[in-house]
This record gives structure tokens, sequence and C-alpha cells, in this order.
């Protein structure tokens, strides 16, 4: 008799990137942003923006994003063997950080143009650089 486990929680990683949104990863890939009140960074309904995302930056306003969607387009959410991202599609997203209850608006952009317009209507500085960056991703 052979028993294969996985021991959940070995390989996450992940961090803050201010206030209560973080990014989180499984095997420091697969990374995800998360917006948690109570820490609980790795509960799977507190993700807002699914794997793959690959490039974060942030300012007290705004956090910027930019991901590439899994190629398996049925619902799951950590089924390791299905995390591929489809790197022929790059999604943007401007996440403004807001005062009260709901604390976040999340803004998508389905091209960089787009995003660049999204960026100028929304007053994101043009000096918001990616702080994180996963080459491997882009």
């Amino acid at each position: 008799m052979t028993f294969i486990s996985c021991y959940f929680g070995a390989n996450e990683s992940g961090g803050k990137i201010t206030d209560d949104f973080y990014l989180i990863g499984w095997d420091e890939k697969d990374w995800q942003i998360v917006y948690s009140l109570d820490n609980k960074i790795y509960d799977p309904e507190k993700i807002i923006i699914l794997h793959d995302v690959f490039a974060v930056g942030h300012n007290k306003d705004f956090i910027i994003a930019k991901q590439h969607p899994c190629a398996d387009n049925s619902p799951h959410l950590i089924d390791f063997d299905s995390l591929k991202p489809n790197k022929n599609i790059t999604n943007y997203y401007i996440i403004k950080i807001l005062n009260g209850d709901n604390n976040y608006r999340i803004h998508k952009f389905g091209n960089e143009k787009d995003f660049i317009n999204g960026k100028m209507s929304l007053g994101v500085p043009e000096t918001l650089e990616y702080k994180f960056y996963d080459e491997k991703l882009e």
C-alpha cells in the first residue's frame, strides 16, 4: 500500500503589496492578487486577480498589474495540473484603493492602449512602475 500526499501550505509564498492587498503564489509561481482584511491570504475566496500575475506596481492610491489568463477555461482555482498561462493574451489591471467598506475597485483592460488611456482617466501617475516582475511568466 502506498500513500501519497501533499502538505498544503508548504510551498506557499507571498507578501503584502499595500494595505490589505497581497501577492501570493505556490512554488514561487502562479501568482495571484488577494484582498484580505483578516490576514487569511491563502483563502481562495479572497483572490481578486487569478493566476498568472507577472507584474505588480503600487502606490498609496493604485495597484497596477499584468496577467496572462489561464489557458484552461474550465472553472478551477488551484488545480496545479491545469495552471498554464496563455501568453498570447495579456490582461492589464488598475485597482483603485478606496476608503470605506468597499476598499477597492478593479478596472480590467484587454490591451496596453486601453490600459494607458485608463491610467490617464483614473489619474494613475505616469511614474508608477512595476516593483514585482516575473520574467519567466512574461
